[in-house]
């Protein structure tokens, strides 16, 4: 059986990270892989979120029976670096990471299944895919953003994808050991270099609807800052494509390359 690394990047949920930790506490059931980590990425946080995670991490390990490691450091990269980060250490067949809210639950593994028997190198979920279903919507307003940038994105990098942006993505060793080096996004841009890389390179992947919740209250998005960024990025890609910067290898993100680091 497959081994697989869950990692949740983190910055500021504090006010959050007791109820994500509580489910997790809950049972992971994981469809032919078996839980080999848990990393939280404390990516810069200011408030008690490292606090909250270490107090819980023996609770958590107890209940899981598996490994348990938190990783923070300062100050703030972004949710790309993290992933990246924590990909990187990571020894598992697979990694799995998830936003911190859990607002695509880890039920949706389940609907993973087929591919990973396949063995696909990037599976994700998809908020907009046909049969995705929000059990607690977005507003119009960012529905129809979301929509719109998923377009934008497709048709300016030239591959498709129904939701680029969704915090629930599946790599295999093979794409974070091929891949992983040569991304050079660290913020929200991340899940658009991974897909658009990973697709142009000829990787299996495939696109999941997924059961999903919006939760308004806390959310880190900011839509006018946010879509400036994300269209900056969006030609950032291309234009590094185009002038053959993902042919040549980069240096991958280690420890060392962390101003300041701790490791619970």
């Amino acid at each position: 059986m497959k081994s697989l690394t869950i990692i949740i990047p983190l910055y500021n949920e504090g006010e959050r990270i007791v109820r994500t930790l509580n489910i997790l506490k809950k049972g992971v059931h994981l469809p032919g892989l078996f839980l080999d980590q848990i990393i939280f990425i404390d990516d810069g946080s200011t408030d008690r979120t490292v606090k909250k995670l270490i107090a819980a991490k023996n609770a958590l390990k107890s209940a899981l029976k598996t490994r348990v490691t938190i990783i923070s450091y300062s100050p703030n990269r972004g949710r790309g670096y993290a992933i990246r980060f924590g990909g990187l250490i990571s020894k598992s067949d697979y990694v799995l990471y998830i936003d911190g809210d859990l607002s695509i639950p880890l039920s949706n593994l389940k609907a993973f299944e087929k591919f990973i028997s396949y063995k696909y190198d990037l599976i994700f979920g998809s908020k907009k895919k046909s049969g995705a279903k929000a059990v607690i919507p977005r507003s119009f307003l960012r529905k129809t953003v979301g929509y719109g940038h998923s377009l934008f994105a497709s048709l300016v990098l030239g591959v498709f994808a129904w939701d680029y942006q969704g915090g629930f993505k599946l790599f295999s060793r093979r794409l974070i050991r091929e891949i992983f080096p040569d991304l050079t996004i660290d913020r929200w841009g991340f899940d658009m270099e991974v897909i658009f890389l990973a697709k142009k390179l000829g990787y299996q992947s495939e696109e999941i609807p997924v059961v999903w919740s919006h939760f308004e209250n806390g959310s880190k998005v900011k839509l006018l800052r946010d879509i400036l960024r994300s269209v900056k990025e969006i030609f950032t890609i291309k234009y590094y494509w185009l002038m053959g910067r993902y042919t040549q290898s980069v240096p991958s993100i280690s420890p060392t390359k962390v101003s300041a680091y701790s490791v619970y």
